[in-house]
């Protein structure tokens, strides 16, 4: 015969787990709601802030908006700032929809996803940060070659803005949790190689090429394009001033001396004097 205590036991436990349940039930689903109207108004606040903050500009500046229309994403960066700022409100009420259930096998997970979402803002804020001032002191240094008459200017502007990129990279690589060992000490390795390359190469013959380029840069202060000038004994017209050598023309001829000729040595400045154009004035420097 069948126990009849047996199944009523197992029915009143079942009734009762079921009403010690649904007010839990219900609580778990008005936080959820709560917990997504909050986030649905913190994204959209945080929506209008960056929009108000130019971060589309930003990110174009950067290159992240071109990476994003290569991928198909069609939505702006205010848009994907807020839509991420909503999950990490919302995963934390979640995580305690999760807790009010009892459901302890899904809690550690949730956990260690909400504690990795703020690595990762900070890390995208880093790398967008990063880039901008990489990109603005490659500019700075490609201006101030520039001014000094390097004629490679570009390149060296290039360069500063790789290596600093790099070292963003490995920034945010730490910033996320990941291990940049190898990657840095690729980098310190080649950073090395190459300052003790130009170091041997300033070394073996480089002190004249940095003299040249030096006196370029004073030599521009000194001289004008055009002004004829006496070199040695050579006359003619200052053709331009590169980053080691000077170009005069002479007659029909273009002489190229280094530009610690220019620096060096005395050099006459021809000028017409103003109140008689067929006298010159000779200014030695």
């Amino acid at each position: 015969m069948i126990d009849l205590t047996v199944i009523r036991t197992a029915l009143n436990n079942m009734i009762a787990n079921a009403v010690s349940f649904t007010p839990r039930l219900f609580t778990t689903i008005l936080i959820l709601i709560l917990g997504w109207i909050l986030s649905k108004v913190i994204g959209s606040v945080v929506r209008r802030l960056a929009e108000r903050l130019k971060l589309d500009t930003l990110l174009e500046n950067t290159g992240v908006s071109a990476g994003l229309e290569r991928a198909q994403i069609k939505k702006s960066g205010p848009e994907l700032l807020a839509q991420f700022i909503f999950w990490i409100i919302f995963l934390n009420f979640i995580l305690i929809a999760l807790e009010n259930l009892g459901l302890d096998a899904a809690v550690e997970p949730m956990r260690e996803l909400i504690a990795f979402l703020p690595r990762l803002l900070a890390a995208l804020a880093t790398l967008v940060g990063g880039v901008l001032l990489s990109q603005f002191l490659g500019k700075a240094a490609q201006a101030a070659m520039s001014s000094m008459g390097v004629e490679f200017h570009e390149e060296v502007g290039q360069g500063v803005n790789i290596l600093l990129i790099i070292m963003v990279v490995i920034v945010v690589l730490e910033q996320l949790g990941i291990d940049s060992t190898i990657l840095s000490s690729v980098f310190i390795n080649v950073l090395t190689i190459v300052i003790g390359g130009l170091a041997l190469a300033f070394g073996l013959g480089g002190r004249d090429v940095a003299k040249n380029v030096l006196a370029g840069y004073y030599a521009r202060e000194q001289f004008d394009t055009g002004d004829t000038i006496v070199v040695d004994g050579e006359e003619g017209t200052l053709e331009g001033i590169g980053t080691l050598n000077s170009e005069i023309r002479v007659g029909n001829e273009l002489l190229v001396v280094p530009n610690t000729r220019l620096t060096e040595t005395a050099v006459r400045i021809r000028a017409f004097a103003e109140d008689n154009p067929a006298q010159t004035v000779e200014d030695e420097r």
